[in-house]
This record gives C-alpha cells, structure tokens and sequence, in this order.
C-alpha cells in the first residue's frame, strides 16, 4: 500500500492505496462520486478533473501521482453556494440528459479555448455524450464562456444562487420549456447513480465468461477459487434453478422464446455465462474466476442467420406469389447445428431451423400487383448490430431488508417486470420482492433487460449479505444486446406515375444467441416502414433467426429503423429511375388521415392515425433546406454536395400491452405528491409528467413532489421503452389530476359556502365570492384523504411521424462524408415541454448518424466482437454532429395527453435513409450497406457512372 496526501476540493485527505490504483478509483472511494467511471481507457472524458487547474483523465491518471496535489472535481466548482458561470448556462441550455456524462463535460468546458463554434466540436471531441446530439451541450458552452467574459470584465450579475427559475403559477405549464427539474443536482454531481451508493457489508459478483461460440458443459471445478481468501460464494449450473425464462423486458405474457437460464450447461456466444463469484472485492472476484477449472464439449457453431436457418440468401424461394405466409417456399434446409434444443424451453416456433421467432403478413395479390406495375426494382440491404453505448454500464445492488424482503436496486428500465421475473425465478410472493431504480445514466432499450439482477439476486439469497454487480466497458459490448443484424430484402412495384402497386420485403434478423425482443422487432420491422405507404397489394415475411454471437435485442427505433433505411432509400432510388421528385412520390403513396396500415389482417396492428400535420412537416424541410425538385449537385472539384430526405412513422407505446398508473395526493404541507411507475431515463418524463398534472391543478411543476419506479412504493407502470411514457404514463397522469381536481374542489366549495362550480382553481389558489384559500389551507382543513389513482391502457397507439432533411459533402477520392446540415419535423401532437422535445430530437439524430456512417460491430468466424471499445467502436463527438434545425409541428392528437404524442424514437429512423440518399444525389452511388464508411463509399463511387455524364471521381 502507498501512502497519499492530497486536497481535494481543497479538502485534506490523508490515507492509503494499493499499487495501480487509478485517480478515478480513489475519488469515487473516499465519496466523490461526481467522477464517473464508464469507459476506463480515457476514450469518453466522463471522469475529467483538474490536477492544478489542469484537466486530466482520472480513470488513467495514477493515484500515487496525485501526492500533493490539488485535484478539482465537478463537486468543488460552485464556491459559496453559487454555481460557476458554466454550470449555470448549462442549466440554462439545458446541455445534459441523462446527466452521466456531464459532470466530466462541465470540467472540460471550463478550460477549453476555442475562436469558432467548429474549433468548440473538435475540441470537445473527447468528451462524449450518448443522450443529446452536442447541440444543446455546444450551447450551453458558447453562453458559458461568454457568461465567463462577463464576470470578468465586472458586467452583469453574479451567477445565481443553487436553485431552479422561480415559478410561475401565471404561465400554463404545458407548452412551456420548464428546466428539467434534476438540472441542479446534475451539473453539482449531486445525482446518486445505482453504483454511487454502498450498504454496509457489500460484496461483490464476477462472472466467468464462455470463450467459445458453442460448447456443453461437461465438468466444472470450483474448488480451487473456492479456497481463495475473500471468496463468499460461486454459482455454477449445477447451483441454480432450472427455469426457462426470457431477459426481455415484456408484459406478462411476454411475446419472446422462453430460451434463456440463470446458468446453463450449454453456452451458445463467446461472452456467455458459465459461473458466478462473489468475493470481498472486485479484484478478489476477478482472480477467482480465473481459477474456476471448466472442460468444455466444443460443439458446432453458426454466426451467419442464413446459414443457421438453411437458407443459401435471402429471398431464396420466397418470389413474389401470394402463397399466404411463404413457409412452403422454403428452400431445403443446409446442415447448421441447432441452438436451442433443450426440452425446458418454449415458444421457440422453429428451434429445428434456429427460427426464434416468425411473422408473416399479406394484403391484396402481389402477383396483380406486380403485373400492374411499370417499374420494378429489387434491392437487397444488410444492416449491421450496434451497441447501445449508454455510458451508465449495467450494474444492479441487492440485500434483504429487516422484514426479509428482497430488495434490488438497480440501473433498470423496467423494474416492475424485473420484479416478475425475479419473483417466478425463485419462487417468491411478489410482495417479497422489490425493485427500484436509482437515477439512469441511459438506457435506449438495453435496460429494457434482466441481465444483472437475476444474479446478483440469487447472490443475496444464497448468501444473505448485499451484492453489487457492475458491468465493465467490454463487457457492455460482447456480453449485453445489440440492435439487431438485418438483411432485409425489398421489392416494389410501381406505375410510371410513381403510384405504387406492390411492395414485397422479407427481413432477417440476427436475433443472435438468444430470442428476447426478436419477434416484436421484425414485426415492426415491416409495420413502420411498408405499412407507411398506401398500396393495395403488399407482402412482410420476418424472420428472428439464432446464431453463436451476442444477442440481440430492443435499441432505440426497435426494427423500425432497419425497414425504413431499406423503405425509403429504393423508393428515392426508383423516383430517380422515373425522373420523378422523391418527394413528390412520398406524398403521393404516404398514408393519410382515415388510412388505417393496409398490411396482413386488422387484428395485426394496434396503430391509428390521430392528429396528422406531416404535409406540413414536409414543407417546413423543404424550404429550410431551399429544396428545388430537380435541382443538380454541387461540384467543386472532388468534392460534390447533394441533399437527401426520408420520411418515418412511430407509434407511441405497445396498444393492448403496455399499461401506467399515477397515484395523486395532497400532502399535510400543503404541496402535491405524485407516485408513478415511469422511469426516466434521462428524457425528462420526471418533468413533464409533472407538467400535466400541474396544469390540471392549477399549479407549477415546482409544487408537486415525485416518486418513482419503486415497486414497493409506487403504483404498477410498464415501464420505459416503445415511446411511451409521455403518451401512456402521461395519459395516466392527467387521469389521476382530473380526479383530484375534482376532490380539492369540492373541498374548497366547502369551506368557501359554495358550489364547487363557482370556485376558480388557478395560481395555486381557490376563489369564489372574493374569497381564497391556498393549497395549505386545505391541507390545514380536516378531511378524508385527498388523493387519486388512475390507470391508462391503450387499446391503440396512434402514429408520430418525422421528415428528415440533410445535405451532405463527399469527398469522391477519400468516400469520407460530412454531414453540412440536419433539418427536422416532428408531428409529435403537442410539445409538452419543447425543450425536452428538441433535446429527444438531436439526441436521436445523432444516434441516426452514427448508425449511417460509423457504428458497426465487428465479429471473427467465431462470433467474437472485435471492437468492444470506444477507441475501435467509434460513436460521434461533437466534431461529427452538425448543427440541427428543428421543427415541432404541433397538431393535437385525439388520444395523447393534451395532444401529445411519442418522441422519443423516430427523430432515429429517417437519418440514415435521408443521409444514403443525400450521397447517391451528390454522386450517383447507391449504397445498400451501413455503415456508409468511407471504404464503402469509395467502391461504390468507383463502381458507378453518375447521372450528370461523367465518371465520378475523375477530375
């Protein structure tokens, strides 16, 4: 151990630490937790503080070499109860989501220098962000440093004391851009994440993972780990109930395979778990998995869906004739080992031909519907998995309460499901089990999985002691879900006219080596993309196939982004081939107010067109990007500009699946309490939610006090994920307002001699015959109760659609793009909160190019990821987002909370498919494969003539 002095925050600190010890650890053990660990290789700026005024990465810097140091951490920049002008306009811009990276943001944005907003991007290049697309972080920086000027040059005020805006009880509280009301604690490092809190006693979990694709469990030795010192417990199979069940975040009854096991004899992706340890320490953990002897059975392997499911490529025997669900057109199957043969699991349609799950929906004749047709044209498109990379890993905490109940608290999306789960798993009354999440560094649907808690709890239960479980960095990329692989096949049918006649796609996704969330996202795979256009013969074969590589499973955009990248790039692709104007051919096929999603049967669909104001969507994008039809690319030299454009739909939530619940109720003191399910993950539903219900009561969002997503204290909601809180949880809180609403005034009528009628609720007071009472009036009055409970479930989910436009610039020698310009509408309904809306729409966006140009995991023929880290997974900085126009067209939707419909996903959807087009306009090459790297594009430049006569790249 080495001996260490330091000031931190300018606070002494005297003690101790083992050799290699980072900063980063250190910090975080003697409670600043501030500094976040997420990636460990200094990639991701998110644990950035000052060693003397100089801003360093903690996880890398070594901690002996910090001895006499003064070291600053996001926990020491407000002095004298008052933020730094820095935190300051990051409250007043808004510039964080989910909060995890901020911290490291702020000091890394206190100490740049930059003369223009490019120099700004590629500055901060280092600190990354996952949540808001940069637009709002590159803000808040630009008014920080100007805000720095200020005080220094003596003008203006102060920056203000540690609190929120004063409320406004004049102003309505829907509509507005009320601050998120976590801001405070987020740019302080206040928030307490599932890791930043420790009960007394805590041991730690370890799990030892499969190097091999596919093997059986023959023999497996722990005793040697178990004789390490510091070693509490190891589970093996052998250990652990044998239940089949899925990791999926689903309503009961969950829609997925039940494939999966707590631990298993057979392990089917490098990655996979085979035994767990729990140890004094992580370190302690880790060596003892190292000595845990395993004899493996190697068996047989498959990474390719084609070849899993007998299938030489796709489209193979599945031509377009209306022979129903296609499955005897099936090609004879090849030989591939089968994943899932044990006899404990269930609704796995085809585990003979590795088919987890299967969809099959038909309308009209597609052979009439091709006869009809001038112009036919077929594509086939391969779309690679991505990681998540939330920059919060998984980690879960569990101990047992004094009453004995199983209390699990976690980094979750969905914890009243986890509870279920937790509860089937190991036979235990639901009420002896409780989930609850902490605040979430993120989640986009990874965290719309049990894959920490269920052992982490079975460590409790065995051991009686609280255990924590975090994931690493790499194990975030090999060993969690991805978005699913696809190759999706397209035909369409068209009259010279651009009037669509047939439109045929089968999908294939690699739902890898478990099926949880595979048969949902194919469906909507198909759904959102050729259930957007009218055509009266239309055909979606989708199949979720195994393979022996990580699994996959709910992303952001959940299938609707793969359909429609393939949608709407061939149907640009064959207005240019008719000298049509891609737009013009949109808005001619798109789906209108009265259609309902002509595809397969009505019992196959729960989506509904509510408030529509896509037409006007489409001419907010068009004229910000001063869009002519027929309009040539811009030539200078190698470099060409083109633009290009896309259109998506997105329902809001899972109709006749997803449920929320809000309890309301007025406090002894007089404020407002609100209990939801809902768990935000960053996108501000914490705030918006209470917006509704604030408007309602004629009160601000600073009135009411929440709790949320504890499944012992707050009622059942289904969770985060599909679009769903604002729309659903929303639902259910303007329910639960209006109830009360209705008690507090029958209250107030009481005591004011009146009819409930006559009084006016407004401003957070009561008033009738020129009297008032407060809210604390009431509260002071004795009476039963006030409180209310409503519960929303959603037969249908009615549709949000998005236009995106980009013009983009290649450089034809390198194939390198820039992305120049990103304008978006939203027909989102109602902005609750337009702020919050914009932050979802960059966010998602630049998610969308990273999908377009970027991100892409790797796998060897063994199904191993080769790029499981930041340095080789690359996700964009700031230098690689351009700035962004927004539009929020509002158009009150009949169903959603005043309006309001889903946002969260489709600002996703239409960025890769608009940025595809964008390059085949600037130089004539159609790209089918994504990521569009600047490999790709180059062979696909060389491999083309473009339409305006000369061979590209040729100067």
């Amino acid at each position: 151990m080495h001996p260490i002095n330091l000031k931190v925050n300018n606070q002494p600190f005297t003690g101790q630490c083992s050799p290699g010890t980072s900063l980063l650890t250190l910090l975080r053990d003697i409670g600043w937790a501030g500094v976040h660990r997420v990636c460990q290789t200094g990639d991701c700026g998110a644990c950035t503080v000052w060693l003397e005024g100089t801003p360093v990465h903690s996880c890398l810097y070594p901690a002996v070499r910090a001895e006499g140091h003064l070291i600053t951490t996001i926990e020491g920049l407000a002095a004298d109860g008052q933020f730094s002008p820095m935190q300051q306009a990051f409250l007043e811009k808004q510039g964080f989501q989910c909060g995890f990276c901020t911290p490291g943001m702020i000091m890394s944005a206190e100490k740049v220098t930059f003369e223009s907003e490019g120099e700004l991007r590629l500055a901060m290049r280092g600190n990354l962000c996952r949540c808001t697309g940069y637009q709002a972080v590159v803000d808040s920086i630009l008014l920080g440093k100007e805000m720095e000027a200020r005080q220094l040059e003596g003008v203006g005020n102060a920056p203000p004391p540690n609190n929120q805006p004063q409320a406004n009880h004049s102003l309505p509280q829907i509509g507005q851009s009320i601050p998120k009301q976590d801001g405070p604690e987020i740019v302080t490092g206040k928030p307490v994440y599932t890791s930043d809190w420790e009960p007394a006693g805590l041991l730690h979990m370890k799990v030892l993972r499969s190097p091999h694709p596919h093997a059986r469990i023959r023999h497996i030795n722990p005793e040697k780990a178990k004789n390490l010192p510091g070693v509490h417990l190891i589970l093996t199979h052998q250990d652990v109930p044998r239940r089949a069940y899925t990791t999926a975040g689903h309503a009961a009854p969950v829609p997925d395979p039940l494939d999966h096991y707590v631990l298993d004899y057979k392990v089917r992706f490098i990655g996979d778990r085979v035994a767990a340890v729990v140890a004094d320490s992580v370190a302690i953990a880790e060596k003892a998995c190292q000595l845990i002897e395993v004899d493996y059975e190697i068996l047989p392997h498959v990474v390719d869906p084609l070849e899993a499911m007998g299938r030489e490529q796709p489209g193979s025997g599945q031509q377009a004739a209306s022979s129903g669900s296609g499955e005897q057109a099936m090609t004879p199957p090849l030989a591939a080992p089968i994943l899932h043969d044990e006899p404990e699991s269930s609704q796995i349609p085809d585990a003979s031909r590795n088919i987890a799950g299967y969809v099959a929906m038909e309308s009209g004749d597609l052979v009439q519907g091709f006869a009809e047709a001038d112009r036919v044209l077929e594509k086939t498109y391969r779309l690679p998995a991505l990681q998540h990379t939330h920059l919060e890993p998984h980690v879960c905490t569990s101990w047992l309460d004094e009453e004995g109940t199983l209390v699990v608290r976690s980094s979750t999306q969905v914890p009243f499901h986890c509870q279920r789960v937790l509860s089937e798993l190991y036979d235990l009354p639901l009420e002896k089990v409780r989930v609850y999440k902490a605040k979430i560094g993120g989640g986009f649907g990874n965290k719309q999985e049990i894959l920490c808690e269920d052992l982490c709890a079975l460590a409790t239960l065995r051991t009686g002691r609280p255990v924590q479980w975090e994931f690493t960095r790499q194990e975030e990329f090999t060993c969690t879900n991805s978005r699913h692989a696809m190759i999706i096949r397209l035909k369409l049918g068209v009259r010279n006219d651009g009037t669509l006649t047939a439109m045929d796609m089968e999908a294939i996704a690699n739902t890898g080596a478990y099926g949880n969330h595979g048969c949902v996202v194919i469906f909507l795979t198909g759904n959102e993309s050729i259930g957007m256009y009218r055509c009266a013969h239309k055909r979606f074969l989708g199949y979720a196939v195994y393979t022996n590589t990580m699994p996959a499973g709910a992303f952001r955009g959940y299938g609707a982004t793969q359909g429609i990248f393939a949608m709407e790039t061939l149907l640009d692709e064959i207005a240019a081939q008719l000298e049509l104007d891609p737009i013009e051919v949109q808005q001619k096929n798109v789906i209108r107010p009265g259609d309902v999603i002509a595809i397969g049967h009505g019992e196959d669909h729960f989506n509904l067109i509510g408030g529509y104001a896509l037409d006007e969507c489409f001419a907010k994008v068009l004229q910000a990007m001063d869009y002519t039809p027929g309009q040539p690319p811009v030539v200078n030299g190698p470099r060409r500009r083109g633009m290009g454009f896309a259109v998506s739909m997105q329902g809001s939530g899972l109709a006749k699946v997803h449920t929320a619940c809000v309890h309301l109720s007025l406090k002894p003191d007089g404020r407002l309490w609100m209990r939801t399910g809902s768990v935000d993950v960053g996108t501000g539903s914490d705030t918006t939610l209470r917006q509704i219900a604030a408007h309602v009561l004629g009160v601000t969002v600073s009135d009411i006090d929440i709790t949320t997503a504890d499944t012992h204290t707050t009622p059942f909601d289904a969770g985060s994920y599909a679009s769903a809180t604002l729309y659903i949880s929303g639902q259910a809180s303007k329910l639960a307002a209006e109830k009360l609403r209705s008690q507090l005034l029958e209250l107030a009528a009481t005591r004011l001699e009146t009819e409930p009628g006559n009084v006016i609720l407004a401003g957070g007071t009561f008033e009738a015959n020129g009297n008032v009472l407060t809210f604390q009036d009431l509260a002071a009055t004795p009476h039963p109760l006030l409180s209310a409970e409503s519960e929303y479930f959603a037969d249908e989910s009615t549709l949000t659609f998005a236009v995106q436009g980009v013009e983009v610039e290649v450089d034809t020698e390198t194939g390198k793009v820039s992305v120049l310009r990103s304008v978006q509408a939203i027909d989102l309904g109602k902005a609750i909160n337009p702020r919050i809306c914009l932050g979802q729409a960059t966010g998602g966006s630049a998610m969308g190019i990273g999908y377009a140009l970027m991100e892409e995991l790797l796998f060897d023929p063994q199904g191993k990821i080769l790029n499981p880290a930041f340095r080789t997974y690359r996700i964009p900085t700031a230098a690689d987002v351009p700035p962004m126009e927004v539009f929020l067209i509002e158009s009150q939707d009949p169903h959603g909370p005043f309006g309001a419909k889903g946002v969260g996903e489709i600002t996703t959807n239409c960025m890769a498919p608009a940025i595809a087009n964008a390059i085949a306009h600037a130089t004539g090459a159609r790209l089918t494969q994504l990521p569009m790297t600047p490999e790709r594009v180059w062979q696909a430049i060389r491999g083309g003539v473009a339409d305006f006569g000369y061979e590209l790249g040729v100067v």
